[in-house]
């Protein structure tokens, strides 16, 4: 809903902004998890869940007399993603089956607000300002009660299931000699196999805690423009943040006490029904897994008897993460960073036809931390440090373009900049955490040094009057300190084959590229024909860079060597239809020792169609369909016939109408 008016003179001005959207979702997947090159252990995951958001943003501005302004500014928003998942998980090594039943909300809320002006100080001066500040928190809803608020996790095992086929407890796929296609992994149990409730025993719960508060405590800027002559304008500004991050984590493991309460409770204790979506689990794959499936009980029974046995349980204190056995101290820390930012800017209009805008940007960044720290021993064994530690570093960023009008439709444009990127906020906490349902520890380094790249860009552009635009670009990055997530195999709290992240800087890098993009409107088309059109987007994408401790040079991670987008679409006005496809390659997302431990995000391409009928001035009707073509999302380590993660989504789509009542 948008609400907005003016005052009779023109002044004041208001506008409202609310929102809620409600949608169920669903995704199958299948994750191997690896120790080397076997599969110790395959895990088939079920989701369905319901996300909704709701959102309001307020503005207002006076205007006076003078024509100067000022205006306030405020934005609420929340997500809660609600999730219930069954998780079959195949222990190879164990010789057992595990199912373990999710319950949980992820409840994000955002807050802040934006006081500031706009004022003439003469026919040839303006001073801009701004205030601002913003909250943004996480943690998880009231699951499996007020008091706990968590991931909550309650596992049945069955022991001695018999699997058949392994090598020495694992399992191979045909890339590394095994018998198991990377798209149709075997669970390796006898034919006749079922998961029998009355076999699977209660092996624990986990509650898995987490809560991140985020702020930019106080975000201030001003800009002074001074027009000195119709060629020449100056701009003048500086820009203060101060950010904050306090993260709490626990993740706790309660197992049934026996010795006092008897035997732990069966599956078969509980009512039991089918999952949802058992009937058509991984339809894409061949292979029938969910006819080995256990039924699963109902999340709330599984809440309902944990908080009314809650005390016939015992914490696992050896198998828990807490801050009183030290192993939580990694995500339990205090984050701050604040940054000092001074520019100046000056546009000079040459002639007609050439524009140079010329600038300079000095940054200052503190960064303080206070935490843990991730150490190994000379045994390979890992545990937590405490440390303390700033980081205070200056950024000099200049920068030049030149624009240059070829006609009165088509432009050359040059630039040469230096830019800058921080770490991620989150990585540079140097502790970290482990993981016990993917086996890793996920690791920060407070070391970390911005990445600086000198860019260097060449763009013509082509405008087809009101019909579109055609352009093309080279472009070239050198790089000094990019980042990349390392990862390696040891041991963490007694885990063995633990993979271990860990956030570093590469050596130099560089990258290049060349772009097209073309959005044209099909005018010249008789009849109805000319209400078509196309937009299209190719980026193709080289780089390389340099890692310590190994040989020759690598990607730079998150970088596809392809990119495309392509569009065709009809709009008379009142009915307007889209197909699009965007499509982007396999890219790096962690490097390891070799290109075979390396892990990749594989090629996407995706197929959408949206439609809107305007039915009056105040009544449209729309629709769209998303991923029409069922792409996956596929992680392998390596090589795509080595997966670790593989999932389906299905096709999505909505139906809707919007109304306006002015």
């Amino acid at each position: 809903m948008l609400w907005g008016d003016r005052s009779a003179d023109g002044k004041f001005g208001y506008m409202v902004n609310a929102t809620q959207w409600s949608r169920d979702w669903a995704t199958d997947n299948y994750e191997p998890r690896r120790n080397g090159n076997g599969i110790y252990r395959l895990e088939l995951r079920d989701y369905t869940g319901n996300r909704q958001t709701q959102g309001l943003n307020l503005g207002a501005e006076y205007v006076f007399d003078n024509g100067d302004k000022i205006f306030a500014r405020g934005l609420y928003g929340t997500l809660e993603d609600e999730e219930t998942h069954y998780k079959h998980r195949l222990r190879f090594d164990k010789d057992r089956l595990e199912l373990q039943h999710i319950h949980n909300m992820l409840v994000t809320r955002m807050h802040g607000f934006e006081f500031g002006g706009e004022h003439g100080l003469s026919d040839t001066n303006k001073l801009d300002w701004s205030l601002a500040s913003y909250e943004n928190e996480f943690h998880y809803g009231a699951i499996p009660n007020k008091e706990d608020r968590a991931y909550f996790v309650m596992r049945f095992d069955q022991k001695d299931v018999g699997y058949e086929g392994l090598e020495d407890g694992l399992v191979y796929n045909t890339i590394d000699g095994g018998s198991d296609p990377a798209d149709a992994i075997s669970t390796h149990l006898p034919g006749d196999f079922v998961m029998d409730p009355t076999r699977s025993a209660l092996s624990w719960v986990e509650l898995y805690k987490v809560y991140l508060n985020e702020k930019d405590k106080i975000v201030a800027s001003f800009d002074f423009t001074s027009e000195l002559s119709s060629e020449l304008e100056l701009k003048f500004g500086m820009k203060y943040r101060d950010k904050e991050r306090v993260s709490e984590f626990a993740d706790e493991f309660y197992a049934w006490d026996a010795d006092n309460y008897g035997p732990a409770p069966l599956l078969s204790d509980f009512a039991l029904s089918d999952q949802p979506g058992r009937s058509d689990f991984l339809p894409e794959v061949d292979v029938d897994y969910e006819s080995q499936f256990s039924q699963v009980a109902d999340m709330s029974d599984l809440e309902s008897f944990w908080n009314q046995n809650r005390d016939k349980f015992v914490l696992v204190e050896g198998d828990s993460a807490l801050v009183s056995n030290g192993l939580a101290l990694g995500r339990n820390f205090d984050l701050a960073e604040q940054h000092l930012s001074g520019y100046g800017m000056a546009t000079y209009q040459y002639n007609d036809r050439t524009t140079l805008v010329a600038g300079l940007r000095l940054t200052q960044t503190t960064t303080e931390v206070d935490s843990q720290v991730f150490v190994t021993d000379e045994s390979g064994e890992g545990h937590l440090e405490p440390f303390k530690g700033e980081k205070d570093y200056l950024s000099v960023l200049p920068s030049a373009h030149l624009k240059y009008a070829l006609t009165e439709d088509s432009n050359l444009r040059l630039a040469l900049t230096r830019t800058f990127a921080r770490p991620d906020f989150g990585d540079l906490n140097p502790g970290g955490y482990y993981a016990e349902h993917d086996n890793e520890f996920l690791g920060g380094n407070a070391e970390l040094d911005p990445t600086y790249s000198w860019n260097l860009d060449a763009i013509y552009e082509h405008y087809f009057s009101d019909a579109g635009v055609v352009s093309t670009g080279l472009f070239y990055k050198d790089i000094t300190d990019p980042i990349f997530t390392d990862v390696s195999e040891g041991e963490y709290n007694g885990n063995a084959g633990v993979d271990i992240y860990r956030p570093e800087n590469g050596d130099d890098a560089w990258l290049r590229g060349a772009e097209l993009n073309l959005i044209r409107k099909l005018d010249f088309l008789p009849g109805p024909l000319a209400n078509l059109g196309v937009s299209a987007n190719v980026t193709l994408m080289d780089s390389e860079m340099s890692i310590p401790g190994r040989s020759g040079g690598v990607p730079i991670p998150r970088q596809a060597d392809l990119l495309h987008n392509f569009s065709v679409y009809y709009d008379d006005g009142a009915f307007s239809l889209r197909l699009a496809q965007n499509h982007k390659g396999e890219y790096v997302e962690e490097h390891g020792g070799s290109r075979d431990e390396d892990q990749f995000y594989g090629a996407y391409t995706s197929l959408d169609l949206s439609a809107n009928y305007t039915v009056n001035d105040q009544l449209v009707i729309f629709a769209e369909a998303i991923n029409l073509s069922d792409e996956p999302l596929t992680y392998y380590i390596g090589d795509e016939d080595r997966p670790k993660q593989v999932e389906y989504y299905g096709i999505r789509g909505q139906l809707g109408v919007r109304y306006s009542f002015y």
